[in-house]
């Protein structure tokens, strides 16, 4: 009888440690836990696209467009102006499944400067592509001292529950960051499109400082996520870069660019275990899906001296990454931009497209001015070659945010008129105002005349 038991009991523990097992091997991504294999193109099946980039018809009309260098003509496109001595930075341009369009920015009280500052991120709305946008609401918790900031604000939406989840700094300056008393990251999370946020959840302990399990990580002395877009993959991975200052060591050739990465919709993080390696360290940096599964490219803002961008690419969902190379038909200065794939042969499209905008415009000196003359490029070979260099705007600049809108339009939210301070203005603009010889063709749509 007992002999019997204990067969029983080994059949039924060999049964769970074979679906186990089969579990283990066949749904796993080898790059990281939480990743389905067999739903690793999840988005696929539910019939919202093959590659990356746009999925719908392009329908713009040239009456839609604002073109960017008549920007100053029309007040009402300035979306954060600096008054009351606020001074409004960081743009975040986001667009909603419903083509709504969120815009986030900090509304720095003691000046234009980082954290530690007085800083409160807003957010405000716009239901009808950017022609209109509600009043500002803030997301963050009221700052009363430089002590109690949050602010440089990345932003990514959750295809998979519709929840758009912020990432801000907070506290302690990137600088004066320490393991034990380190620059902290928080997500916020949004459920309705944007019209409630949820309380801060504090994250640092899952990427860095001396609460980190990492026996690496937990001596870094510094990090926090690139402002701007974040991006989720078609297997679903949600990911940001951050900028880490891996020592006590404060010039920019020593500081590194890592991936943080999420598998189950933002609750849980975890960091790549390589990041691009350059003699010119690391800076703010966005990153672009490719058409090929876990095929990553990572552009980065340089810190000179040849002032062009430095591109890098991953063939493993972000875990490592290639050596960061000087893009050399990329110019930029050191400010923040940002890169979007616009078109992909695998949605039907007629060719792959990725757009860039950057500051072309280095600072250098005073005389010569902050950074500036943001610049848009296009790449159609996944970003191995940049051409057909379009200007936006002639002066000063700083930070920009792209996104496409539900009509295929191109949104712009930028810093403008000045280098590093505001004010932040929307914009649109269209592909074939980037290269005048470009005319894509919508999925199954001919050419538009």
């Amino acid at each position: 009888m007992k002999s019997k038991k204990i067969s029983k009991l080994f059949y039924l523990s060999f049964i769970l440690i074979f679906w186990i097992l089969i579990f283990t091997l066949t749904c796993k991504n080898p790059s990281g836990p939480g990743i389905d294999f067999n739903l690793r193109n999840w988005y696929i099946m539910s019939g919202m696209a093959k590659g990356p980039g746009f999925t719908n018809n392009i329908t713009y009309g040239n009456k839609t467009i604002i073109y960017p260098s008549n920007y100053m003509k029309a007040a009402s496109n300035m979306v954060f102006s600096n008054r009351k001595g606020w001074n409004y930075r960081i743009p975040e341009l986001l667009a909603l499944p419903n083509g709504d369009l969120l815009a986030f920015a900090d509304r720095r009280y003691n000046g234009a400067g980082d954290l530690p500052n007085k800083i409160e991120v807003m957010v405000k709305i716009s239901t009808n592509n950017g022609t209109n946008w509600t009043d500002e609401k803030k997301i963050t918790p009221t700052s009363t001292s430089s002590k109690d900031g949050h602010g440089d604000t990345a932003a990514v939406l959750d295809k998979k529950t519709g929840d758009v989840i912020a990432v801000v700094a907070f506290g302690q300056g990137f600088v004066n960051s320490t393991p034990q008393d380190p620059i902290r990251i928080r997500t916020i999370r949004s459920r309705n499109n944007g019209e409630s946020w949820e309380a801060p959840i504090d994250i640092t302990s899952q990427i860095y400082g001396a609460g980190c399990k990492d026996p690496t990580r937990k001596t870094w002395h510094a990090a926090f996520v690139s402002s701007g877009n974040g991006l989720q993959l078609r297997n679903g991975r949600i990911m940001f870069v951050i900028n880490v200052r891996e020592s006590s060591q404060k010039t920019a050739a020593s500081f590194r660019n890592y991936v943080m990465y999420s598998d189950d919709g933002g609750h849980k993080w975890k960091v790549s275990r390589g990041s691009p390696k350059n003699y010119q360290g690391g800076n703010e940096a966005k990153i672009v899906e490719l058409n090929q599964d876990g095929h990553l490219l990572m552009n980065i803002r340089p810190n000179g001296p040849e002032w062009k961008r430095l591109l890098s690419r991953s063939y493993d969902y972000g875990e490592t990454w290639t050596e960061a190379k000087v893009q050399n038909d990329l110019p930029s200065s050191g400010s923040n931009g940002d890169t979007i794939y616009y078109t992909s042969t695998l949605n039907g499209y007629d060719k792959n497209r990725l757009i860039t905008l950057v500051d072309a415009r280095p600072y250098r000196n005073v005389n010569n001015g902050g950074p500036g003359e943001p610049t848009f490029y296009i790449s159609y070979d996944e970003g191995y070659t940049w051409s057909n260099s379009k200007r936006m705007y002639d002066y000063n600049a700083g930070y920009s945010s792209l996104a496409i809108l539900k009509d295929g339009s191109i949104g712009i939210l930028a810093e403008l008129g000045n280098s590093w301070n505001g004010p932040i203005y929307f914009l649109k603009t269209s592909i074939e105002w980037c290269n005048p010889n470009d005319n894509p063709c919508s999925p199954n749509v001919s050419a538009k005349k």
